[in-house]
C-alpha cells in the first residue's frame, strides 16, 4: 500500500495538490496525511486550545497554520473524502499540533501543523511515518525571484527523502509521459508505477531522447527498457505510444512532447551530488521549465525490486 503525504500552504495552487492526492487515495486505497510547515517555533504564537472540541465557526480564532489545515479539510470534504467537519480537537505533538478527521468509512486522516526548516521537517515526517510520495504544488520560480526567494522545487528534487509529485498542469486523468532511457534512475521508476498503475486512466507514453553522442550500448539499454516497459503496459491493457526523439537538448524535447497538461515521470538522477547542485540533472532541468506536473521517483515502495528481473503484475 502507498502512503501519501500532501502539503498545503493555504494558497490557491495547493488545492490542486489536495485534489490530486484525494484521487490517488480513492483509486489506490492509499493512506493519506496532510501537512503544513511553519517557520520558527510554536512558542511564538498564542497556543490553541488543546483537547477540547472547537467549533469550526470559530476557525478565525485559530493560529494561521491550523486555519490552513481546516481549509484543507474543507477541500477534502468537498471532494467527498471526508464527512463534513463541524469541529476539531487539537492535540499537541512534537514540533507542532495535530487534529484528526474521519472518512465516511471511519478511516482517520491526520492534519499536522509542524514548525521548523521546510525540508528538514518534511524529511522528519517521511522518515518517521514511511511516506512513499509527497504531493505538492510549489510555485515555479525563475530569474530574480528564484535568486531572492529560493527554488522550493529544486530543494525537493535534491534533498527530499522520498518521491515527489509536483502538481502543475497535469491532473489525475492526464496522460503520463514516462522517460525511459534504460539508465538505473529510469529503471527505478517502474516499481512506483506498478503501484500507481490502477490509478492511471489515460494513456502512458514512453519517451527516449537519443543524443548525438550516445553510443551503441546506451541505445541498446534504452531500447531494451522501452520494449520491456511497453510489453508490461500492453499486458496491463494500458494504451500508450513510443516517442523516439533525437537532439542535443533532452529537457526541451521532453517538455515539448509532454505539452502543458501531462504528468512527466522521471527517475531521480544518480549523478554525484556536486554535479547535480552545480550543473543540474535532466529531471531538475525539466522541473524548472515545464508547465506539466512532474513525478520524480526516488525511493520506490519496493526498493529492492528490479523491473527487468522481476516481471510485474498489473
Amino acid at each position: 500500500m502507498i502512503n501519501l503525504l500532501v502539503y498545503t500552504d493555504g494558497k490557491p495552487a495547493a488545492d490542486g495538490a489536495l485534489r490530486f492526492a484525494v484521487e490517488l487515495k480513492k483509486r489506490l486505497a492509499a493512506e493519506l496525511a496532510v501537512i503544513t510547515v511553519r517557520s520558527g517555533t510554536h512558542a511564538t504564537e498564542e497556543p490553541p486550545p488543546v483537547g477540547i472540541d472547537i467549533p469550526l465557526e470559530n476557525r478565525q480564532s485559530l493560529p494561521r497554520g491550523l486555519q490552513i489545515l481546516v481549509a484543507a479539510a474543507d477541500v477534502l470534504a468537498a471532494e467527498g473524502l471526508l464527512d463534513p467537519q463541524t469541529h476539531i480537537n487539537i492535540r499537541d505533538v512534537s514540533n507542532g499540533h495535530l487534529f484528526i478527521c474521519s472518512t465516511p468509512s471511519g478511516e482517520r486522516i491526520p492534519f499536522c501543523e509542524s514548525f521548523g526548516h521546510f525540508i528538514e521537517t518534511l524529511n522528519r515526517e517521511v522518515d518517521q511515518h514511511g511516506y512513499n510520495l509527497l504531493v505538492i504544488s510549489p510555485p515555479k520560480r525563475t530569474g530574480l525571484r528564484r535568486l531572492v526567494t529560493g527554488d522550493t522545487t529544486r530543494k525537493l528534487a535534491l534533498d527530499l527523502h522520498t518521491s515527489v509529485l509536483v502538481v502543475r498542469g497535469g491532473g489525475p486523468d492526464s496522460r503520463f509521459v514516462v522517460c525511459a532511457d534504460g539508465s538505473p534512475s529510469a529503471r527505478r521508476q517502474f516499481p512506483l508505477l506498478k503501484f500507481l498503475l490502477r490509478a492511471i486512466r489515460n494513456q502512458v507514453d514512453l519517451v527516449w531522447v537519443k543524443k548525438p553522442d550516445d553510443g551503441v550500448e546506451t541505445a541498446r539499454a534504452a531500447n531494451e527498457c522501452l520494449q520491456h516497459a511497453r510489453n508490461w503496459l500492453e499486458n496491463c491493457d494500458k494504451n500508450g505510444r513510443l516517442h523516439l526523439l533525437e537532439g542535443d537538448n533532452p529537457a526541451e524535447l521532453i517538455i515539448e512532447a509532454a505539452g502543458d497538461s501531462a504528468i512527466i515521470v522521471m527517475g531521480a538522477s544518480l549523478r554525484h551530488d556536486v554535479y547535480r547542485r552545480m550543473l543540474g540533472s535532466l529531471p531538475m532541468q525539466v522541473l524548472s521549465q515545464t508547465e506539466s506536473s512532474v513525478l520524480l521517483v526516488k525511493l520506490p515502495p519496493e526498493a529492492n525490486s528490479d523491473f527487468f528481473k522481476d516481471p510485474f503484475t498489473c
